[in-house]
């Protein structure tokens, strides 16, 4: 009988402490809520985040142009039993179906959500360089790739 209690007792606190720590990395996306934006000669390019629950942020992007929003993309970032996942909707893409992009790697304030499934991107960074500057980055997922854009958004609330 105590043969078999220790392996139970040994992966359920394995399985606790994973979920504890995923959950500490959702709590450092908290930081994204507001609104941020990047000035460019398009227009200003926005991104929006709310909290809705502790395992949910529900955001969208948009530019504005003069008087005129234009919303291109619904996000959102949620805390699931298989990890932490960037799901984004453009209105002109992957006909209208949500794609999904897994958390792979969170340290120093550094986000990386990946998708090798996809066209592009296959990878979404997201940089918190402090409480107002945010830098992010999509791309094609080879390091050094030439096929980046970036964006330098200052929250503004």
């Amino acid at each position: 009988m105590k043969k078999t209690i220790i392996p139970i007792f040994f992966v359920s606190c394995l399985f606790t402490f994973c979920i504890s720590d995923r959950d500490n990395e959702f709590k450092k996306l908290y930081a994204l809520e507001g609104t941020w934006e990047m000035i460019s000669r398009n227009g200003n390019i926005c991104e929006e985040w709310k909290k809705i629950d502790d395992n949910y942020l529900q955001g969208k992007g948009f530019v504005t142009k003069g008087g005129d929003t234009i919303i291109n993309e619904k996000v959102a970032l949620k805390n699931a039993d298989m990890g932490i996942f960037y799901i984004s909707t453009v209105e002109n893409q992957n006909n209208k179906r949500a794609v999904s992009f897994k958390m792979t790697k969170s340290e120093n304030n550094l986000f990386v959500f990946e998708n090798a499934n996809h066209d592009f991107p296959k990878r979404i960074v997201y940089k918190l360089i402090n409480a107002d500057s945010l830098q992010a980055f999509v791309d094609d997922g080879v390091d050094g790739s030439e096929n980046r854009q970036n964006f330098y958004y200052k929250k503004v609330n």
